[in-house]
């Protein structure tokens, strides 16, 4: 059986509504999105996202554990993470170029 959109009795409550505007994850950093659905299952929520600015051919359903709050504290490790893998990205240039630049 397909699982219910929004809940019903004994179905978890999900954490985030429709229409909330979120940070989720997609791949190892965050981004803005809006939580279009949400479907429940006995135990366990997820939402369908469209990520701010991206054509909607990325929109896909994730589980809760990929959504984080929109708030200053999640926003600055939005920041971090983005930081931390352009830093890592650097690092691989220069170790596959062979050597150290600057």
């Amino acid at each position: 059986m397909p699982p219910k959109t929004k809940g019903s009795e004994g179905d978890p409550k999900p954490k985030f509504a429709e229409g909330e505007k979120v940070l989720c994850f997609h791949g190892p950093l965050l981004y803005e999105a809006k939580c279009v659905k949400i479907q429940t299952s006995k135990d366990k929520c997820r939402y369908y996202m469209h990520y701010s600015g991206w054509s909607k051919n990325w929109d896909e359903w994730v589980p809760e554990t990929r959504v984080l709050k929109h708030n200053e504290a999640n926003l600055q490790k939005q920041k971090e993470l983005k930081g931390r893998i352009g830093r890592d990205r650097k690092a691989k240039k220069r170790v596959e170029s062979g050597g150290q630049q600057g």
